[in-house]
């Protein structure tokens, strides 16, 4: 018979524990059984041999530096350090000694629990294809939790108070423009993961918060997304040729929902000969991948201060686009409004909206609440600037997984003042299905015309053959006169 001991060096695996009904009930059972109380100490007190023979040793400023890169991630001093404390165990005759399963080997385990990631490391590595497609990890207080198909997962491993302040600390120094009294900052690692810290300033006690988000989707195509069920399987035609057009757009939805990738997904169709803008509160667009050789201009300003200063300058840009990712305040509302309403095309932006009927009235209201105006005046503003709405949800029996939930485009009448809402695409949640509507009005007929006549042609067939096979409902393809239209 296997013994706890021989077991506790096995990793366990989390599509193993998955398959069970009572998951939460199996892990915790694998961290009583593999990781008691007894060999946690052990284990605690080999790092903390390891930390003191590292504390002995002479450095100089290099290795102060090589130490703090180590913390944030740098791969190349993450593995120096990892050498140096295999040859310090191997030196002792400790490569044999026992470590928790979570991690990859010995060092590995020593170098994470003193100066990396911690219980977190598994997730951020990727271990498993359930870790790889996983977007969050969570520690509050002393637990750790990663999103696990579509659910928040109590994991076996635990994080103490002091090594949080000392993970927090690490992580701020990655960023010189954050404070480290800072109680609730957003910072991001070096390979691009985006951290949000509650401090214990702004939580219960003990209840202190790190949370981490990562893009699982690293190829930015329209086969990607309807591979991955967010769009429906015979829709890259119409994509292909509304994207060459180039409708100024915007993507709307909840948190975690994948408005950036979406973002991101578009943009990977615009020519590398168009001179772009792009504006962010943190650099998540991955531009240099998907426009590596366009002459685009990247502005991160993360603050409301930040883009007052730099309002001006980007309205006297000569850019034939500009993006406004994560639109979160007036001055960026502003910024993407008036840089959509002056005749450029391929403006886009994304947005926290629940509601895509709403989007003109929420942009609007933001706007006039900081600068004033009348809020009708400006929703129509919004709905003649951006012609089009894509709005994203998750999958409701699968958080992980997205769905378009809807394509909608915005027209105004100028003899009437109104404002209608046209749905071309709609999801339906009972069967995971999408039904179509064609619909095209005069605004989308002259941009088509002036930017790509035959795209235009193109996306017109597509969403002709697409309401044939799968008309939609009278109930969704009538147009929606909003509440605050007049």
């Amino acid at each position: 018979m296997e013994s706890i001991k021989d077991s506790y060096k096995q990793p366990y695996y989390l599509r193993d524990l998955l398959n069970e009904k009572t998951c939460e009930h199996k892990i915790n059972k694998i961290y009583t059984s593999l990781y008691t109380k007894k060999e946690k100490d052990k284990f605690m007190i080999l790092c903390q041999e390891v930390l003191n023979h590292f504390n002995n040793l002479k450095i100089g400023v290099d290795d102060l530096e090589r130490q703090k890169k180590a913390i944030i991630g740098y791969t190349e001093e993450v593995n120096y350090y990892k050498d140096k404390i295999e040859e310090y165990l191997k030196t002792n005759n400790l490569l044999n000694e026992e470590f928790p399963g979570w991690y990859f080997n010995l060092p590995d385990a020593v170098f994470h629990e003193i100066w990396g990631l911690a219980g977190i490391a598994q997730w951020y590595n990727g271990v498993t294809e359930e870790l790889k497609n996983s977007s969050t990890a969570k520690i509050i207080g002393d637990k750790i939790f990663f999103m696990i198909n579509g659910k928040m997962t109590l994991m076996p491993q635990t994080i103490n108070s002091e090594r949080r302040e000392q993970l927090r600390r690490a992580l701020l120094s990655n960023d010189f423009r954050v404070r480290l009294d800072n109680d609730v900052p957003d910072i991001e690692m070096v390979t691009g993961e985006r951290i949000k810290i509650f401090g214990e300033n702004v939580t219960r006690k003990n209840s202190d918060t790190i949370i981490f988000r990562k893009f699982p989707v690293k190829d930015y195509t329209f086969e990607k997304q309807i591979e991955l069920g967010t769009y429906p399987h015979d829709i890259l035609k119409f994509c292909q040729a509304t994207a060459k057009i180039g409708y100024n757009m915007v993507f709307t939805g909840a948190v975690r929902t994948s408005k950036t990738t979406q973002l991101s997904t578009w943009l990977n169709y615009e020519s590398n000969f168009e001179e772009g803008l792009i504006v962010e509160t943190r650099p998540e667009v991955p531009i240099e991948q998907i426009l590596s050789n366009a002459p685009i201009i990247s502005l991160v300003a993360d603050t409301e201060e930040k883009l007052a200063r730099i309002r001006s300058s980007i309205m006297r840009s000569d850019a034939d686009y500009v993006i406004m990712a994560e639109a979160r305040d007036a001055y960026a509302y502003d910024i993407g409004l008036k840089s959509a309403s002056v005749g450029t095309r391929r403006c886009k932006m994304t947005a926290h909206i629940n509601t895509p009927h709403d989007f003109p009235y929420e942009f609007a209201k933001e706007i006039t609440r900081a600068f004033g105006g009348d809020i009708q005046h400006e929703a129509i503003s919004v709905a003649k600037a951006f012609t089009m709405s894509l709005h994203f949800i998750n999958y409701p029996q699968h958080k992980a997984k997205k769905r378009l939930e809807g394509i909608y485009v915005f027209e105004y009448n100028p003899y009437t003042y109104e404002i209608f809402i046209h749905t071309l695409c709609k999801y339906n949640v009972l069967d995971d299905s999408w039904s179509y509507n064609y619909c095209i009005t005069k605004d989308m007929e002259n941009i088509g015309i002036e930017q790509n006549y035959e795209a235009f042609k193109t996306m017109c067939n597509e969403l002709k053959k697409l309401e044939v096979l799968y008309p939609m409902s009278d109930e969704y393809s009538k147009p929606l006169k909003p509440f605050y239209s007049r």
